[in-house]
């Protein structure tokens, strides 16, 4: 063999499955055509005919349009014949369902439903339930003791469901759904067990056993403390405020007011406090107690916040809802909520609810007192819907400067101060010192 024609050739080793031969294989021939020629030096074809693929060992396989020369097959090398299945032939289509079919593709496997979507079924269905029971209870003025003994053994046994779903199963939030359903059943226990027509004494008994199942579901299930801590703060400001109500005998304007002045004052320190109950002190030598009283410490601070925010809203919607003059007390407690949300990441959600909530209440008054004006109202709908649209879409997106981060710092600051009088505008204290005479005494 002359030179030339030996440098085209190339003496590889191809390995099969069965085995290994020795070829002296055309450097200059496609890939392709060499495949067909090793299989029948192999053993001859099959009946079925395969793809195969040549490959080096280790390495991605030849492609067929390509040679040994191009591809850097030296003498020597050792190649691998791989056989691939025969893919199956594509049956036309005659039926148009078929070609939907195949375009929407394979349907999704079935997932269990979320644990929140089950969760917010059942508390939404047991408040349906519940709400009904109030209205048709209160309807006659008489207070319904088989329904009160019913709603209290259907606490108990919502607490006990929840200690046993944390305990046995495992279930945190099972056990956190059953604990705030059983604060539900109980607060609607105290709301039907005292006699006469809905006043501040049925919202005092409501509100402490709410705390009061709020405080023993924490013992029973160790879940959802931050939760629980919350609902049973608000239900301890509830208390609060309906105790306020019954000593004094103060209009529930007043006591709305005074409530939302009062809660919009303890978000500014519940910092503070949060550090106090969770015992967060600067001398702690160790940095993983630290880190662990730091956890706690903003755990306490979202109970806090919530149930703080939660009481100025709901204390300025019954201020509102009572009185029109507290409408313009209600528009500043949103207004300080929704600030709130801008500079509490953390807490932005609970915030925001809380802001909108309060909002909502404010329109509705509003459009309550102006029946006639249904232009204003659509207008001020439509205004209050880009707000929102607003801040939740595009404002997030844009970066303050410093000087606008501070402004609204101050902002808030000249809200909180604001809402002082207007509270006390709202109370008719100014009325009341104008109607006393001090200069005769």
């Amino acid at each position: 063999m002359d030179p030339v024609s030996a440098s085209e050739m190339r003496c590889v080793a191809v390995h099969t499955g069965s085995g290994e031969v020795d070829l002296v294989l055309p450097a200059d021939v496609p890939v392709a055509v060499l495949i067909p020629a090793i299989v029948d030096l192999l053993g001859g074809a099959d009946p079925v005919p395969d793809r195969h693929l040549l490959c080096t060992l280790g390495g991605s396989p030849l492609l067929g349009v390509t040679t040994l020369a191009q591809n850097g097959i030296e003498d020597g090398a050792t190649l691998v014949l791989h056989r691939e299945a025969p893919r199956p032939p594509t049956r036309p289509r005659a039926d148009e369902s078929e070609a939907v079919l195949a375009g929407l593709g394979d349907p999704p496997q079935a997932r269990r439903p979320s644990p929140v979507v089950t969760a917010l079924g059942a508390v939404v269905i047991t408040a349906a339930g519940l709400l009904v029971l109030i209205r048709n209870t209160f309807s006659t003025n008489q207070s319904d003791l088989t329904a009160a003994g019913m709603t209290g053994a259907a606490a108990v046994a919502a607490l006990c469901l929840a200690s046993v779903a944390q305990r046995s199963y495992r279930q945190p939030a099972a056990a956190l759904t059953l604990s705030i359903i059983a604060a539900m059943f109980a607060g609607v226990t105290g709301l039907l067990a005292v006699p006469g027509t809905p006043a501040g004494p049925h919202v005092l008994l409501a509100t402490m056993a709410v705390a009061v199942s709020a405080v023993v579901s924490m013992r029973l299930t160790s879940c959802g403390v931050t939760a629980l801590t919350a609902l049973a703060c608000c239900a301890l400001i509830g208390a609060a405020a309906a105790m306020a109500g019954v000593l004094t005998a103060a209009p529930p304007h007043v006591v709305g007011a005074v409530t939302a002045l009062s809660c919009l004052g303890l978000i500014e320190v519940a910092p503070r406090l949060s550090m106090r109950l969770a015992g967060l002190s600067p001398a702690l030598p160790d940095e993983r107690e630290l880190a662990d009283d730091a956890a706690c410490a903003d755990r306490w601070l979202t109970s806090l916040r919530a149930a703080f925010a939660i009481g100025a809203g709901s204390g300025a919607a019954l201020a509102a809802l009572t009185s029109p003059r507290a409408g313009l007390l209600a528009a500043l407690t949103a207004a300080l909520l929704l600030l709130h949300a801008r500079l509490d990441h953390r807490r932005m959600l609970m915030f925001t609810c809380t802001g909108i909530a309060t909002t909502a209440v404010v329109l509705a008054v509003v459009a309550g007192h102006l029946p006639q004006r249904g232009s204003w109202i659509a207008a001020v709908t439509t205004v209050s819907a880009a707000a929102a649209m607003y801040l939740g879409f595009v404002a997030p997106s844009i970066s303050l400067s410093p000087v606008a981060r501070r402004g609204v710092d101050a902002l808030g600051c000249v809200t909180l101060a604001a809402a002082v009088p207007v509270a006390c505008w709202t109370c008719g204290a100014f009325g009341a010192v104008r109607g006393l005479n001090l200069l005769s005494a």
